[in-house]
């Protein structure tokens, strides 16, 4: 019923908590995030990435689907981004090269006779996952599904953000595998049910809110979305230029 009385509240949430969400969101296999234009998608991913690189920098890489072109052009030069790619071909392309080091991991794995890679994480981060099952599905579905099965055991991660959260892009092969999911504000009460099985997520403030469901739990738990400023994104990137 939490769902339905009365609409969430934002409030603050210590720092050091605040830390704690989000290197709690990368421990999770996959990562899927949803919300309407402008509830705070690009600004979750934003953070994320940045916790990435402040808490583990040896340990992080990034592939990283853009095809909107604009989002997450400003880490294309960062030391730990193995492939950036905004056109069709360009991101075909670098699935495929995902799906290959996956590949090369499991054998190393299987020679080893261990159960998981020791190598470092690798996320692959899409910023627009409805614009891509417009324009290349048939091509980069079943590559993000395979990753999505097994490559949590290579450190192969998959973090997709749609402003569409409609069961024809979230479909039942996609959800099934990621159980770790945040919904910011929806257009509708089927989208929140699509993202985290509930309604209530259409509810939510503009921008600054979501639930956030993991399998732990199994029950949406309201969260602050933390701001990182564009000068600090730009800063920490340009440090890790000088560093490479």
């Amino acid at each position: 019923m939490l769902f339905r009385k009365k609409k969430p509240r934002t409030w603050f949430t210590p720092a050091g908590e605040m830390s704690n969400l989000m290197l709690d969101m990368l421990k999770q296999p996959h990562l899927l995030i949803a919300g309407a234009t402008g509830s705070g998608k690009s600004v979750l991913i934003n953070t994320l990435i940045y916790t990435a690189l402040f808490k583990a920098p040896g340990a992080v890489m990034f592939v990283l689907i853009d095809p909107k072109r604009v989002e997450l052009a400003q880490y294309k030069t960062l030391p730990h981004t193995i492939r950036y790619a905004s056109e069709p071909l360009d991101i075909i392309q670098a699935l495929t090269e995902t799906i290959s080091i996956m590949e090369n991991r499991f054998t190393e794995m299987q020679k080893a006779g261990k159960r998981e890679t020791e190598r470092g994480h690798i996320y692959v981060i899409i910023d627009e996952f409805a614009d891509l099952m417009t324009t290349a599905k048939k091509q980069t579905l079943p590559q993000l599904q395979r990753i999505a099965q097994i490559g949590r055991a290579a450190h192969i991660h998959l973090i997709a953000a749609t402003q569409r959260p409609t069961r024809d892009i979230i479909n039942g092969q996609i959800k099934v595998n990621m159980d770790p999911r945040v919904a910011l504000r929806c257009p509708t009460a089927q989208d929140s049910r699509n993202i985290i099985n509930v309604r209530g997520a259409e509810m939510l403030p503009r921008i600054g809110c979501g639930y956030y469901l993991t399998p732990e739990t199994m029950q949406p738990v309201l969260i602050n979305i933390p701001y990182t400023a564009e000068e600090e994104i730009k800063a920490r990137v340009e440090w890790w230029m000088d560093q490479k």
